[in-house]
């Protein structure tokens, strides 16, 4: 038998977020190369216009006095325009290429997100839900993604133009270049206390708009019970408590980040001011010239616009960061152990299952499972029964490995199931649970599912054994009739539907958990007889509140907190006139 000790397999912890985010980025180091690339030669030509408009000036101021070199001039003019159009379409394609990279990021956090939901242990879902993981699944993606697609170029090109601006000025005038990077530095330190300020908002907004999004999950599945109980009020005011939070959380955060933009303005006119007065003094003392000046200005913006697009991406980092947090606590998530790899033909396998001094705990420190154990032979039909909360279903998760064994074994034709993989394992079994689940698709899809090579006759077969012949005929368009989870069928007929994809399936072991809980009676007669037929040949476990539906069963296993009490037909409990015989009578105390 397998290892069963440790039951996940914990993944390797990356130092932070953005490290992480690293491992999605390397792949795609193409697009990323040509994105670095473009916006630092975008960057460069920018850089390099400035010193071509202090030759203009300068040449111009000395044309006045010895006359104009039209040709020169007019040479630097044109130059300048070239250098501005490649700015422009270097800054255009890595605008069109950084969308690229970001979504193709996207794409993969979402495959692998939607790989990991299938690999880890069914208690997250249990305890996590479903609308907070929809959200990390969907808005948080979204939010980083769109977020990186934005911040990419923007941080590569303000990088390179803040290291090419203080390169060439201070070759072109270091008074004038310590006087432009003090002024731009006040700004950024002023955008630095704030952005501070709001930080902690970020993060809190995505764990709002996840737990809205969960409130919203959960009154949409609920809306009936919410109107039959006149909840609305109390459902209403929860949400509007959480929205008022998030309005609250979102308006800092929004405000902080628009304090930016002004504050770029102010560093720059700072800057404007702080060169006009230094480069006024060093021109009146003859230590430069006035196009030198116009070189400066044009420096100081240059200078200060990526200081304050670097300050402005910080506050739109902060929330793709709390997401990015979010989507790696999910892939980070322990797995399910690790698979078997005994070989076991599924076509031969007889249905001969064993439980082997079974124990379980959802809580290893609560064990409700305690010591387990139940030979059942091929072909037999197993009814387990008990109150609710004897570990009826859990004996199931248990024998499906959805969750694992705290000690002993399970076997399946002697093969430990922890010695095969799960889809060999799922190949064997067939499941019909008590909550009914249906997609988007046709009738025919809903039945045959994930099996192959299915004729229709055979859909028709099985759709006649659980009596939904009649309502698939009286459809204008018969199997190819569109059905989902939320139309189109009835709680009886959608368990009618996963009856009929069990059947179809013929797996040698079938699990029947309160299958005909939805149905009438009438329907229930039809269902268990095409369900007994069907079993001919085949192990089946039967859990079901109704006793009267298992009367047949060639042996009931009676539980009671985890253990077996009773074991027996029918016949043979009502006779011992114990536990079961109670629990069978009771279904009938009109008192």
């Amino acid at each position: 038998m397998a290892e069963k000790q440790t039951n996940v397999t914990s993944t390797q912890k990356a130092p932070n977020t953005m490290v992480k985010l690293m491992r999605y980025i390397k792949p795609l180091w193409g697009i990323l190369f040509a994105i670095v690339l473009f916006s630092l030669v975008g960057s460069v030509l920018s850089i390099i216009i400035p010193t071509f408009f202090r030759d203009i000036v300068d040449k111009t101021q000395d044309g006045i006095v010895h006359g104009f070199d039209v040709a020169t001039i007019m040479n630097d003019i044109y130059i300048s325009l070239a250098l501005l159009a490649g700015s422009f379409v270097c800054n255009l394609i890595q605008s069109y290429i950084a969308p690229l990279l970001s979504q193709r990021m996207a794409q993969r956090m979402r495959r692998d997100t939607n790989q990991k939901a299938n690999k880890i242990p069914l208690n997250y879902f249990d305890t996590t839900p479903a609308g907070e993981i929809l959200s990390t699944m969907t808005n948080d993606i979204d939010t980083l993604s769109t977020s990186f697609s934005s911040t990419l170029p923007m941080l590569v090109t303000a990088t390179a133009m803040l290291v090419g601006c203080t390169v060439l000025m201070f070759v072109t005038n270091a008074v004038l270049a310590v006087t432009t990077i003090i002024a731009s530095l006040l700004g950024m330190v002023l955008s630095g206390i704030i952005l501070s300020k709001g930080a902690p908002y970020f993060k809190k907004n995505q764990d709002l708009i996840a737990e809205l999004n969960s409130l919203v999950n959960e009154d949409i599945q609920g809306h009936l019970v919410i109107k039959a109980f006149n909840a609305e009020q109390e459902t209403t005011k929860a949400f509007d408590d959480t929205n008022r939070e998030l309005f609250d959380s979102t308006w800092r955060t929004q405000f902080v980040s628009a304090l930016m933009a002004p504050l770029s303005i102010f560093a720059s006119s700072l800057s404007y001011i702080f060169v006009c007065v230094v480069g006024a003094m060093l021109v009146f003392t003859g230590n430069t010239q006035i196009g030198t000046i116009v070189a400066f200005i044009v420096y100081a913006q240059l200078f200060a616009t990526p200081i304050s697009e670097i300050a402005q991406s910080a506050g739109t980092i902060q929330p793709a960061i709390a997401a990015g947090s979010r989507i790696f606590s999910v892939l980070e998530q322990d797995e399910m152990e690790d698979e078997g790899t005994t070989p076991v033909d599924t076509q031969t396998v007889r249905g001969e299952v064993d439980f082997d001094h079974v124990a379980f705990g959802y809580n290893p420190s609560n064990i409700i499972v305690h010591d387990f154990s139940c030979h059942v032979e091929p072909g037999q039909k197993v009814a387990i029964v008990g109150p609710t909360g004897a570990g009826k279903s859990t004996l199931i998760n248990l024998l499906t490995r959805f969750y694992e064994v705290n000690d002993g074994d399970i076997r399946i034709d002697g093969t430990s199931i922890y010695d095969m993989s799960r889809e060999t394992l799922h190949d064997t079994i067939s499941m019909v649970l008590q909550e009914t689940w249906t997609f988007e698709g046709t009738m025919r899809d809903n039945i045959v599912y994930s099996k192959k090579g299915v004729s229709d006759e055979e859909v028709w077969s099985v759709v006649e054994q659980c009596g939904l012949g009649d309502y698939v005929r009286a459809s204008a368009d018969g199997l190819d009739t569109m059905i989902g989870e939320d139309a189109g069928l009835s709680a009886g007929q959608k368990q009618l539907v996963t009856i009929a994809r069990a059947m179809l399936d013929g797996a040698p072991i079938l699990i029947l958990d309160e299958a005909t809980s939805s149905v009438d009676t009438r329907t229930e007669a039809v269902i268990s007889a095409a369900i007994d037929k069907l079993m001919e040949g085949r192990t089946s476990f039967v859990i079901a509140h109704r006793l009267s539906t298992i009367k047949n069963a060639d042996k009931i296993l009676v539980l009671k907190d985890g253990d077996i009490i009773e074991t027996g037909t029918h016949d043979e409990l009502m006779a011992k006139g114990g536990f079961y015989a109670d629990l069978y009578m009771s279904q009938f105390d009109t008192n």
